[in-house]
Order: C-alpha cells, then sequence, then structure tokens
C-alpha cells in the first residue's frame, strides 16, 4: 500500500538511495565557490614565489661559486696590470680621497665618497579615528562616527595641510616655502690604491654615519644640538615652520673596504657571469676572498630561506580555503581515501609542504643532483609513508586469514 501511494520514494533496498547521499564536487564549489577561487589564487602566488626564488637563489650560489672560482687578487694596490682588464678582480686597501665634499653655509667639509643632507621641518599631522556607534533609531541602523586629531612632529618631506579635515589652526608651511631639500653628494673621485671605483660601486656605499663640523655655522641664528642644526627660537618647543639640518656621510677617507668587481682600465665596475648574473661586492675591512664569497652564499641562503616560508606560508593559507574540496575529492576515489586516511597530518598541512619541497627539489636538480633528489625524496614522504602501513596491513590480513 505504502509503495503504491509513494512509488517515488526510495527504499531500503533502492540503488537512488546510495546516489542521492553521494558528495558531490560541483554543489560543495558552488556552496563555496569565492574561498576556493581566492584559495587558488593564493596557491599560484605561492608556488609562483617559490618558482621565481629557487631560479633567483640557484643563479646566484651558481655566480658566487663562478666568482670564487676565477677571482683574481692583484699582488699590488699601487701598479695597475693590463693582463688583470676584464677579469674579477678583489680590492682591498684604504680609501683615498682627495677632494673635498662641502656645504658652506654649515661650515661642513669632509673628504668621503657620500655626503647626505637630511632637511626636517616641524609640521602639522592628521591622524582619522573611526568609532563604531548604533543609532537609536527605528531601523536600528549602525554607523560609523570618524573622529580626527592633530598633533606636531619633525618630517622630512612636505604635509599639505588643505587636505586636513579641519584645517583652521593647523597650517603648515606651503611646499614652495621648503627652506632646503634633502640631498647626497657623491665625490667623483674614490681611489683604492691606484684603483678607481666606479659609480656602481660607490652607489654601494649606503651605511651612512652623523657627522659635525668643529666650525660654528656661517649662518646667525642656528642652534647646534645632538648633532643636528636647529633654525629655531627654542629648541626644546619649536614652532611650526622651524626646521634641523642633520648632515651623515659613508665612507670616509682612511676606512678600509673590500671591493670585487670587473678591472676595466684602472676602474672597478660590474662583472657580469656566465649566467647572465652581475657580481659587484663592497665589505668593510680587509677580507680574503674565501671570506667575501662564504659571507655573500650566507646572505644568499638567508634571503632564500625568508622567500622560502613566505612561498609556503602563502600556500598553506591557499590549501586551507580549498581544503574541503580536496577531502571530497579523496572521499570519490577510494585508493586515495585508504592511503590517506592512515597519513600524519591534515590535508592542506601535508599537501603545502609537500609543494614546497618539490619545487626547492626540483629547482635544485640540475645544479645539486643529490641535494635536488632528496629534497623530492622527502616531499613524498606524507604519502609514501602511508602506503608503506596499508601494505604492511593488508599483507597482515592476508596472513591471518591463510590456513
Amino acid at each position: 500500500m505504502y509503495r503504491r501511494e509513494y512509488p517515488d520514494i526510495p527504499g531500503m533496498f533502492d540503488a537512488r538511495f546510495r546516489e542521492y547521499n553521494r558528495p558531490n564536487l560541483y554543489r560543495e564549489f558552488q556552496a563555496s565557490w569565492l574561498i576556493s577561487i581566492v584559495g587558488s589564487i593564493m596557491i599560484i602566488i605561492g608556488c609562483g614565489l617559490l618558482f621565481w626564488n629557487e631560479g633567483r637563489a640557484v643563479k646566484t650560489s651558481v655566480s658566487l661559486d663562478e666568482g670564487l672560482r676565477d677571482i683574481t687578487v692583484p699582488e699590488t694596490l699601487n701598479v695597475v696590470f693590463e693582463e688583470n682588464s676584464g677579469k674579477l678582480v678583489l680590492v682591498s686597501g684604504t680609501l683615498r680621497i682627495e677632494d673635498t665634499l662641502q656645504d658652506p653655509a654649515y661650515a661642513i667639509s669632509i673628504n668621503a665618497v657620500k655626503l647626505r643632507r637630511v632637511v626636517q621641518m616641524y609640521q602639522w599631522y592628521e591622524t582619522e579615528d573611526q568609532l563604531s556607534a548604533s543609532l537609536e533609531s527605528a531601523e536600528h541602523d549602525s554607523h560609523r562616527e570618524k573622529t580626527y586629531s592633530y598633533s606636531s612632529d619633525w618630517f622630512e618631506y612636505p604635509i599639505e595641510s588643505k587636505s586636513f579635515y579641519n584645517e583652521l589652526g593647523h597650517h603648515n608651511p606651503h611646499p614652495e616655502d621648503w627652506p632646503a631639500n634633502s640631498s647626497i653628494q657623491t665625490n667623483s673621485r674614490v681611489k683604492i690604491g691606484n684603483f678607481l671605483l666606479g659609480s656602481s660601486v660607490k652607489e654601494k656605499f649606503t651605511e651612512f654615519k652623523p657627522f659635525t663640523s668643529g666650525e660654528r655655522p656661517r649662518v646667525e641664528g642656528i642652534k647646534i644640538y645632538a648633532g643636528l642644526y636647529y633654525h629655531s627660537a627654542n629648541v626644546w618647543q619649536p614652532e611650526i615652520g622651524d626646521y634641523r639640518v642633520q648632515f651623515t656621510y659613508a665612507g670616509r677617507d682612511g676606512e678600509e673596504f673590500t671591493v670585487v668587481g670587473r678591472q676595466s682600465g684602472r676602474e672597478i665596475r660590474p662583472y657580469t657571469t656566465e649566467s647572465g648574473e652581475e657580481l659587484l661586492i663592497l665589505h668593510p675591512g680587509i677580507r680574503t676572498a674565501a671570506e667575501v664569497f662564504r659571507s655573500e652564499h650566507n646572505t644568499n641562503r638567508t634571503t632564500t630561506w625568508i622567500y622560502r616560508l613566505a612561498g609556503w606560508f602563502i600556500s598553506f593559507l591557499g590549501f586551507s580555503c580549498v581544503a574541503n574540496l580536496l577531502e571530497m575529492l579523496i572521499d570519490l576515489n577510494p585508493i586515495l581515501r585508504q592511503i590517506l586516511a592512515l597519513g600524519f597530518s591534515p590535508i592542506h598541512f601535508s599537501a603545502s609542504v609537500t609543494v614546497t619541497l618539490a619545487i626547492i627539489g626540483f629547482g635544485w636538480v640540475w645544479y645539486r643532483p643529490l641535494v635536488g633528489l632528496s629534497l623530492v625524496s622527502i616531499s613524498l614522504v606524507p604519502y609514501i609513508v602511508p602506503c608503506i602501513r596499508l601494505l604492511m596491513i593488508r599483507r597482515a590480513e592476508r596472513s591471518r586469514y591463510r590456513p
């Protein structure tokens, strides 16, 4: 009677009952399409970052090994040998700088590679705060209230007060009234022995140290405190529009440096390796070739691991977003379900680790086969171990029922 009245309802032994409860990837994607797309994009970005990083790391490592192999250390710095022109050379010694970098207004004069002047003005700046508040209305709407606060501090760039929400009482000087600009002077002639440092080498002098002159500035009304030149009536209570100037230098005459680059006549310039990478290294102090390239290798490893962790983390977040789809795909495949059910980590974690190690391994297979193949093998451990455990379980079951 029940079956005649309701013929379309599946029964206990109806095959349609199994089809009804079967997982469906399309329905799952419809339910989480946005997070799945975001996760897929993050996986692509993470893998792309890993591919780029490994290519960069391999090229840099190969170039450094080539540089250490082909480096030439001149016998003396007083004579520039023409036969070394075009070769990669290491020059280490004291800087010889005959020309002086000056700023006459502040009586600044120093023999250095670079002289930097930093100008800061005391200005107003605006801070925006957002507060959530609920309106007592019939609709019970919520809104955000913005509040603005104003403070003053020293800034190296002009702040346009016309863009403030409340300009009244918060006027900054017009950018055209800026008293002076920050600038960097670079010496045209810097030598180590009789070798001239090219412009690319001088750009690598980036460690600046503060410097003040022993003479009083020629401009009246300047106050000196903590190495800064204040154009202010009161250093402790500056007013809007007051400014201060600080001088710093990089690479002073008599300091010791080590340079690695291509000898071009008497000048040191960038050296192009066989892989197309440029080698131009500057280190403070007197260093040997082994010390210089060992330090560069360490820097390359540190940078590589930073990008590796960033790429893995982005991939991990991406796999976490599509974890439900991956688990459903595994459930639809009985063999994969049996293997991964014995795994020791969540699917999104093991997948991100596998992809990361595989990309790193394939990047190093050609340059260092043993290291590359080892990493690829390690990347498969989350899947090889469950397979071995599954085979052992099945073998134990067969032996148990064997007569």
